[in-house]
């Protein structure tokens, strides 16, 4: 349906689009004679739609409209037009300001027998050049020459400083009619002024536009212009135009329903976190621990620092593809020091899947590397290995690994106690002896290092490459654990939840093509969902699709976007910082081989966003659990607590930090929950906790 209100009378007609057989046919037509002066202008519009709808048969459906408006107005989008001024003498009162579709949608409301959805409004003049570009797609300029004058044209979109973007093209109306108000034209008319100024005096249509058209092509011979008459008017125009608004529509809807899969409720959340709790108390208890997918490992680490932990101790940290040797050198008393001094190695691909044994002599290697570098290959100094991978320990200095992840597929590991694979790697190198004190997890490193600085430190977090988190868990609780007094912390491998099919019903398509590609597919299924190793491919998958439907990059997939892993996490934070403009944007994608429009970017940037919300979401409902049975464990009416956080997407993503947050918040009202980053890293949590075995050991031998 269009409407076309520009004078004394308007028009609507009924218009069907065929962009295949590249034809526009006008069905019916009616012309009204405006009466606002005894109705209100938009009730007596919306009373000739109904009137019109009523005669065509088609006031139960709702069709698609376009209304052309031909007066100056200031648009934000293209169903948005808010009035400026009158002109053509209408003075309609309390329209100048308003947003004219609103204005009509109201009064269509308030009639209650019809709807229709408004997808556009246009200027006469948008709506000429539209009707005519149908037929001729040179058309790029539209005139209008009657009852007022007016002009359009297609703009370099990077000439409008009022519009986001530099890519493409936008139309412009000029509202030309105004031009020499301000007395600019008084000093300059010519011959060419002249000339039109006496063919406009005579009413031969055909002089007049042929003085026209011999003026423009005089003042710009370069230029082959050619004149197309509008013979339907602009009305056709304005349905062109919802024709491809109704496209856009159409699109946008898609888009949105795809995304919506990323979209959480509360209560979802909250389901989250009751699978979280019944995964967290079959992996505690000892019937259950065995197939539980959230390990619950008990990490023999019992106790957070108290301050008088004192000496020289080596930390080793393996958890991904560098891997750092650091020396703590940790000071009791009064003021309390911690200094460290690190060197970071890389571990080749070929290394990580290679052999065990060349993983363990490679570490050693590094070892004697970092041992010359610090002078120190004689002493023999206590040492804690954070080893950020699955492992079952029996003590705090044996831990046998359970599974691989995070790429690394070293042969002959699994299953076996990677301290004793670690003290025969250092045998058969025969330059230095080590006192392995502990293995400890990345997360209760975090932990720990957090806790040194703040005693109510009883989680810790990782969320970055891969995700996990630890607590201190009441020890009676822990039933593959003998003993019942104290508590200890657990390594949850959380990362390992929904493995059992019980997130299948949030997880999507895109979810499952990351994984059935993945290195471990069909496990670490949450850390899937909600890791800084994951969610790039996940946007790539949703890039690829959407471009398949025709919605991104022109429909071509592009070899990069084919290339798995080549969208990085890192470029997620990027594209979703709040400083970033469109073009900035666009800038990312270009520079990974993605030539993309600035409405590309819109949808790339909405993409990214749904996918990091989700994962922090999930991570927040993860971390509710925990906080809460922490609460019910203690018996207490409300808690207060810190949780030690590392990991690079909670430390450089724009928004995940506080999404999680606010989840937590939400999902565990009865908790306050504190977050403090850990700054040094889970190194230092290893020295620490080495130092704490260290403190322990000594109490057991005096006693």
């Amino acid at each position: 349906i269009a409407l076309d209100l520009g004078g004394s009378n308007f028009r609507i007609l009924r218009v069907k689009v065929s962009h295949e057989k590249k034809q526009t046919v006008i069905l019916n037509c009616l012309h009204f004679v405006h009466a606002h002066y005894f109705l209100q202008l938009f009730d007596h519009v919306a009373e000739c739609l109904g009137d019109f709808m009523e005669k065509q048969k088609i006031k139960d459906k709702k069709l698609s409209m376009g209304f052309t408006f031909s007066f100056p107005c200031a648009h934000t989008k293209l169903d948005e037009a808010v009035l400026l001024t009158w002109t053509k003498r209408f003075k309609a009162s309390g329209v100048e300001g308003m947003d004219v579709v609103k204005l009509l949608n109201k009064a269509i409301k308030k009639r209650g027998d019809y709807d229709a959805d408004i997808m556009a409004v246009v200027n006469d003049t948008v709506g000429t050049m539209m009707t005519c570009g149908f037929d001729d797609q040179r058309c790029e300029v539209g005139i209008i020459i009657g009852t007022g004058t007016n002009a359009c044209y297609m703009e370099e979109l990077r000439h409008l400083d009022l519009v986001e973007g530099d890519e493409g093209r936008m139309c412009i109306n000029t509202e030309w009619g105004a031009f020499g108000d301000d007395g600019t034209l008084e000093d300059i008319r010519t011959e060419f002024d002249r000339e039109i100024d006496r063919g406009s005096l005579n009413p031969g249509k055909q002089l007049y536009a042929r003085r026209l058209h011999k003026t423009v092509r005089r003042l710009v011979p370069e230029s082959d212009v050619r004149f197309l008459l509008s013979e339907s008017g602009s009305g056709k125009g304005a349905a062109m135009v919802t024709a491809w608004a109704s496209r856009l529509a159409d699109q946008t809807r898609q888009i949105a329903e795809t995304l919506a899969e990323f979209r959480l409720t509360k209560e979802q959340l909250l389901e989250v976190k009751k699978r979280m709790r019944n995964e967290i108390q079959n992996g505690l208890s000892k019937n259950t621990q065995s197939t539980a997918t959230v390990r619950m490992l008990p990490t023999y680490v019992r106790s957070t620092p108290d301050g008088t932990e004192n000496g020289d101790f080596l930390a080793l940290d393996l958890g991904g593809t560098n891997f750092r040797v650091l020396l703590v050198k940790i000071r009791s008393g009064k003021r309390r020091t911690v200094e460290m001094h690190n060197k970071i190695y890389a571990i080749p691909i070929e290394v990580m899947q290679g052999t065990g044994e060349e993983l363990f002599d490679h570490i050693v290697y590094c070892i004697s590397d970092f041992l010359d570098y610090m002078g120190m290959k004689n002493a023999r100094l206590p040492l804690g290995f954070t080893f950020s991978f699955p492992c079952r320990q029996t003590s705090l200095d044996a831990g046998i690994l359970v599974n691989w992840t995070k790429g690394f597929k070293a042969t002959d590991c699994e299953g076996e106690d990677v301290v004793g694979l670690l003290r025969e790697a250092i045998k058969r190198r025969e330059e230095f002896d080590l006192d392995v004190v502990a293995i400890v997890n990345d997360t209760v490193g975090t932990m720990m290092t957090c806790a040194y600085e703040e005693p109510t430190c009883e989680v810790g977090l990782i969320a970055g490459t891969g995700s996990n988190a630890c607590y201190m868990e009441e020890t009676r609780n822990i039933e593959t654990v003998d003993g019942v007094d104290g508590r200890m912390c657990v390594n949850m491998e959380w990362g390992a939840f929904g493995d059992n099919g019980c997130l299948d019903d949030i997880r999507t398509q895109y979810d499952n093509a990351v994984d059935d590609l993945s290195l471990n597919a069909g496990k670490q299924k949450y850390e899937k969902m909600c890791s800084g190793m994951y969610l790039g491919e996940i946007v790539r998958n949703i890039l690829i699709d959407l471009t398949k439907r025709g919605f991104l990059f022109r429909g071509q997939i592009t070899e990069t976007l084919k290339t798995r892993s080549i969208f990085e996490t890192k470029f997620l934070s990027q594209i979703e910082s709040d400083r970033l403009a469109l073009l900035q944007v666009r800038s990312i994608l270009q520079h990974l081989g993605l030539d993309s429009t600035c409405d590309d970017s819109i949808i790339v940037k909405e993409v990214c966003g749904a996918v990091s919300r989700r994962a922090a979401q999930i991570c927040g409902a993860g971390m509710a659990a925990i906080v809460d049975k922490i609460r019910e464990n203690r018996g207490l009416d409300h808690l207060d607590i810190t949780v030690g956080v590392d990991g690079t997407l909670y430390k450089l993503h724009p928004h995940f930090s506080r999404i999680m947050h606010h989840t937590v918040k939400e999902l565990a009202p009865n908790c306050n929950v504190n977050f403090l980053l850990s700054e040094d890293g889970s190194g230092k949590g290893a020295a620490l906790i080495t130092a704490v075995g260290c403190r322990l050991r000594q109490q057991e031998q005096k006693s």
